[in-house]
C-alpha cells in the first residue's frame, strides 16, 4: 500500500501577522506520519538542516501560490501511479473573502488581499479532490475558514437519508 503525504507549514507571512506555530507543527506531523504510518512526506517549505543532513520544514521560509498548487497537484494527480494514500496537512493563516458570494482560501506568503491576492482557492481544492484517481484521500487544515472546502448543501442526503 502506497502512502504519500504533503505536509505545509508557513510562518512567514508578507501582509498578514507572522506565525510561531505552523512549521514546529507540521514536523512534528512530518515525522509521525514517518515513523508510524509510513507515509513518504513532502515538506514545505523545504530546507536542509545542516546538522544532520535531514530536510525539515523551515520556520522562516517563504511559500508561493505556485510552489503549493504544484506540491498538491504532484499529491493528488501525479504523473504515473497514484498513491493508494495522500494525506495533505496544511498549517498557517486561512482567508474568507466575502464578496457575493463567500470564499475561503489558504494563505500562502505573499497574500494580499487589499489587491486581490487571496492565496489557493479551497473550491479549487475541493474540485482537484473530486476529480483525483486517489481512492484514499486525507486532507487536515488547521487554519480558519477551512470549513470552506466542503460544500455542507451538496453534502447534505436531504430526505434519501430519512426514514418514513
Amino acid at each position: 500500500m502506497s502512502r504519500d503525504a504533503l505536509v505545509v507549514g508557513i510562518n512567514t507571512y508578507d501582509r498578514l501577522k507572522c506565525l510561531n506555530a505552523p512549521a514546529t507543527d507540521g514536523e512534528a506531523i512530518a515525522q509521525i506520519l514517518q515513523q508510524y504510518g509510513e507515509f513518504r512526506v513532502t515538506r514545505l517549505p523545504a530546507v536542509k538542516d545542516k546538522e544532520n543532513e535531514t530536510i525539515r520544514i523551515g520556520k522562516q521560509t517563504k511559500v508561493s501560490l505556485t510552489q503549493l498548487e504544484k506540491a498538491i497537484v504532484q499529491l493528488f494527480k501525479p504523473d504515473g501511479k497514484p498513491p493508494d494514500t495522500a494525506l495533505l496537512y496544511f498549517s498557517g493563516h486561512g482567508l474568507r473573502k466575502n464578496l457575493g458570494i463567500q470564499e475561503g482560501f489558504l494563505a500562502k506568503s505573499e497574500v494580499n488581499p487589499d489587491a486581490g491576492n487571496w492565496g489557493l482557492s479551497l473550491q479549487w481544492l475541493r474540485r482537484l479532490l473530486q476529480e483525483s484517481e486517489v481512492r484514499q484521500q486525507i486532507v487536515i487544515l488547521d487554519c480558519c475558514y477551512s470549513g470552506e472546502v466542503l460544500n455542507f448543501a451538496e453534502a447534505d442526503p436531504g430526505d434519501r437519508g430519512k426514514q418514513k
